[in-house]
């Protein structure tokens, strides 16, 4: 990083700026993943007043990266003349105007929130601030499975003829709700249960939601802490992962939670040039 002989100046204005900073606003949808997200301009809105305010601007401009990286240099003034900078470079999708432009974009988006501190919040479009606070509620939590119930025989029924089969009749059958699933999506509810199991032994158990192909929030459950780290990482990160799972007699039991691969381009994945997810 780079900056002026001091910065004395620079930093107590931007301490005074952080205060009054809101986080920005959630205003846009994901078409790819059905998530929310902060554009451009949300971004500058959070941030503009605070910074003029306090003797403070951003300047960003692009900048020489490695070869096949394209760079952005973003500086913070201040009205003293003091300065800090820093240069981030990324990898263009497509060697054309088209990804030069995406690439700037992307890297102008991060930058600036980067810099400055602004956070993202939910739109709900003033809701939540005109609800009671003792009527506001959280995610629910997942309710568990109950199998229906069997009805018993009838009192007079003769007794059933046994056919010969050719293995246990205890083993298990597969069958279409116990069948392998896999889905790309976003966590978006995350929950750590710790407990003791009937063999005495300590449990942590995590408890994942996502948005399923009916647009529904759906749960399921994994005991492995590898798979709850990369759930948190989805869900903070607001980036697509792959779930594989199988209907158990509680609900879905997850077997994996991977971070997707998906050959997706940063203004793709945004759904637009101006339109960064956050």
């Amino acid at each position: 990083m780079k900056h002026s002989e001091s910065i004395a100046a620079l930093a107590g204005a931007l301490a005074k700026a952080q205060l009054q900073i809101e986080p920005a606003s959630k205003n846009a949808t994901n078409p790819h993943f059905r998530s929310h997200y902060a554009d451009l301009a949300s971004i500058w809105d959070a941030c503009r007043g605070p910074l003029n305010t306090n003797g403070l601007s951003i300047v960003q401009f692009p900048c020489d990266g490695d070869v096949g990286r394209t760079g952005l240099c973003t500086m913070l003034l201040h009205s003293s003349g003091e300065f800090i900078s820093e240069v981030v470079t990324t990898r263009s999708q497509k060697d054309d105007p088209q990804g030069l432009g995406s690439a700037l974009t992307y890297l102008r988006r991060y930058a600036l929130a980067a810099v400055v501190g602004v956070t993202a919040t939910e739109d709900d479009d003033g809701n939540a601030a005109s609800t009671p606070a003792n009527a506001r509620v959280s995610t629910p939590a997942p309710r568990p499975y109950i199998p229906p119930p069997v009805s018993p025989p009838a009192v007079n029924a003769p007794p059933m003829a046994h056919k010969p089969v050719s293995q246990p009749v205890s083993q298990p059958v597969q069958t279409a709700t116990s069948a392998v699933q896999a889905i790309q999506a976003i966590v978006e509810f995350y929950k750590v249960d710790q407990g003791t199991g009937k063999n005495n032994k300590p449990y942590t158990k995590h408890r994942i939601g996502w948005t399923g192909l009916d647009g529904k929030l759906t749960y399921g459950t994994t005991f492995s802490a590898s798979d709850g780290e990369c759930a948190c990482e989805s869900m903070n990160l607001n980036c697509p992962c792959e779930i594989t799972f199988v209907t158990g007699q509680y609900g879905l039991d997850i077997k994996s939670i991977k971070m997707s691969t998906m050959p997706m381009s940063a203004t793709e994945y945004a759904g637009g040039d101006d339109e960064i997810p956050f």
